[in-house]
């Protein structure tokens, strides 16, 4: 079969994945592919014996890994962005707010916590796995071994993400690319030891072939590449991403979480460190970013009221490097009192209006500024890994310095790498000194200047100066608050580190009375499938991999989620608390 029909078929296979305006796909919306009307010959299969045509495919599979791809002209696709991130991940971890109730396509969501709203199942895609088959199972006997490492790590970092968000998802089956329903999903747990090992695997291969530059461009896009032509930088995505893994378990197998963050800190490459860029595509010229395109242009999403409370507490410059806003006055609606001027975000779970522009509703809160116009996508942050090793040394794991030491390194890197304090920057020389050093923040309350009766108390009351006369528990929610803000915005990785540790203090959901299974404190803790007539072994197989008496809803926790730890107190917003009493290894 020759290239272009596979193409066309991947592409057609790609239709399933819906965005902005198009038609949903009822049938099997999670099993992305088409997963039934290639027939058993395996049309798709030239890459298995062409060399050529698997470095082809997995040219093209690489741009998946975070479940959408790039228009052939470079741009990125903001429909798939805001189906399977913008919609669901980038709420849940409170970066952003849906400022609509209804779109084109789906069905209506007064708010994100109404099930079934049609968006739940954005995220999950599984084209990478079938562009990637080939350098899985043929590369090595074609003679390029490297090319399965690759695909491993790709496969690895797609699989952990959806498996965090759903807790379960057909990884085997997956990768073998089988067609036929029913797939067979596995437990959480036994996905995360099968990426540890294809992680290991992965590193050795790449150390033993150690690939020329002019070999990696056989299957990186000169514009969109992860390594730049240095090998080194795919095992230095293999050994971060271990070391993500490796904190994400700590409260179910602290054990193996330490042994796996130490191996990847004491490998001979390691992880991403001081000089290194983030793992990142970077924008192409001209193409404006997906979150840019939906908030500016599309009026999509605003500001999150947790994101912008957690700024204005620590009085953080990169609210305003970050966002604009107040384009239009905001008036109260029931009082009448305009708004001081500044930067709002909306509290999660409040009921949207059908429409939302600029001059009216919530259109007046905070957009994506142009600094972010055309922003780097990133897979991996050094401010994340910077971070995670400051978790681990507060752990007692063997990290190469102290907790201490990675969280200031963490905080500078977040302003440096914004321009805040450089020559010609947002903020010239400002005084990061400073920052680090505020012993105490005033608690802020947040505001909604549009209707009062959204109005709740502040919950993050810490400082940012590192204090060895604080507990564990405090120097936790510092990191974890820092590294929020530092991360932004890698929405995945912040709501998995909400879910596991309960920081930083995210604001409750205000109305969620059509989502009965999701407390609105702890907040949705997975995505669902979309149950329909069709999918019953389907649904059997995901119920019981997730181990909850039959259901699938997203109250449900995935593996490494121990939240039970968490004290919520009366749930009012009097006395909100997000404090763990007790936690694995503190």
């Amino acid at each position: 079969m020759k290239l272009h029909i596979f193409a066309a078929a991947l592409a057609a296979s790609s239709m399933l994945l819906t965005g902005c305006g198009d038609k949903f796909q009822e049938e099997y919306p999670w099993m992305m592919g088409d997963q039934g009307s290639i027939d058993t010959e395996d049309e798709a299969g030239l890459g298995a014996k062409d060399i050529t045509v698997l470095e082809k495919e997995l040219r093209g599979a690489i741009p998946f890994m975070l479940n959408y791809s790039h228009e052939p002209n470079g741009s990125w696709q903001p429909h798939k962005y805001q189906y399977q991130r913008a919609n669901n991940v980038d709420n849940y971890a409170g970066y952003w707010t849906t400022s609509k109730g209804t779109f084109t396509f789906g069905g209506p969501m007064p708010t994100l916590y109404t099930p079934d709203n049609d968006y739940l199942g954005g995220p999950i895609d599984n084209q990478l796995f079938q562009q990637s088959k080939n350098a899985i199972f043929a590369a090595t006997e074609l003679g390029k071994p490297a090319w399965r490492a690759i695909a491993l790590i790709i496969q690895g970092y797609l699989g952990h993400e959806l498996t965090d968000f759903y807790g379960t998802i057909p990884f085997t089956d997956w990768r073998n690319n089988k067609r036929v329903p029913p797939l067979t999903y596995e437990k959480g747990e036994d996905i995360y030891k099968q990426i540890f090992l294809d992680l290991d695997e992965a590193i050795a291969i790449l150390k033993a072939e150690q690939p020329s530059a002019s070999e990696l461009e056989k299957i990186e896009d000169p514009t969109k590449t992860i390594s730049n032509g240095d090998w080194r930088r795919w095992v230095k995505f293999a050994n971060s991403l271990k070391l993500r893994m490796a904190m994400n378990i700590v409260n179910v197998d602290p054990a193996t979480a330490q042994a796996k963050a130490e191996e990847a800190i004491a490998d001979g490459i390691g992880v991403l460190t001081d000089g290194d860029r983030d793992l990142a595509y970077a924008s192409t010229d001209g193409h404006k970013s997906c979150i840019y395109q939906i908030s500016v242009n599309w009026d999509d999403i605003r500001l999150g009221a947790s994101l912008e409370n957690i700024l204005k507490h620590f009085n953080n410059p990169l609210i305003n490097v970050w966002f604009d806003g107040f384009q239009y006055p905001i008036t109260e609606k029931n009082t009448g009192i305009q708004a001081d001027k500044s930067i709002y975000g909306i509290r999660p779970g409040i009921a949207m209006s059908n429409t939302t522009n600029k001059e009216r509703n919530y259109g007046p809160f905070g957009i994506v500024h142009e600094n972010f116009s055309t922003m780097s996508q990133p897979f991996i942050k050094l401010s994340e890994v910077i971070f995670l090793r400051a978790e681990g040394a507060l752990r007692g794991w063997a990290m190469g310095g102290t907790a201490q030491e990675f969280y200031e390194k963490g905080i500078r890197l977040m302003f440096e790498e914004n321009k805040v304090y450089a020559q010609g920057g947002e903020l010239d020389n400002y005084d990061v000194d400073a920052y680090i050093n505020q012993e105490t923040c005033d608690v802020v309350d947040y505001v909604d200047p549009l209707d009062f009766k959204h109005n709740t108390k502040g919950r993050v009351s810490i400082g940012v100066k590192w204090n060895e006369a604080d507990d564990d528990e405090t120097k936790l929610e510092k990191i974890i608050t820092q590294k929020y803000i530092g991360n932004f915005p890698m929405s995945a990785e912040a709501w998995t580190t909400f879910r596991r540790t309960g920081y930083p203090r995210l604001f409750p959901v205000y109305l969620n009375p059509m989502y009965p299974d999701v407390d609105y404190e702890l907040q949705i803790r997975r995505m669902t499938f979309k149950e329909t007539t069709n999918n019953a072994l389907e649904m059997a197989s995901a119920k019981e991999a997730l181990g909850a008496g039959g259901a699938q809803h997203g109250g449900i926790k995935v593996f490494w989620d121990n939240s039970d730890t968490w004290t919520r107190g009366d749930k009012s917003d009097d006395n909100p608390s997000n404090t763990i009493e007790a936690r694995n290894n503190f």
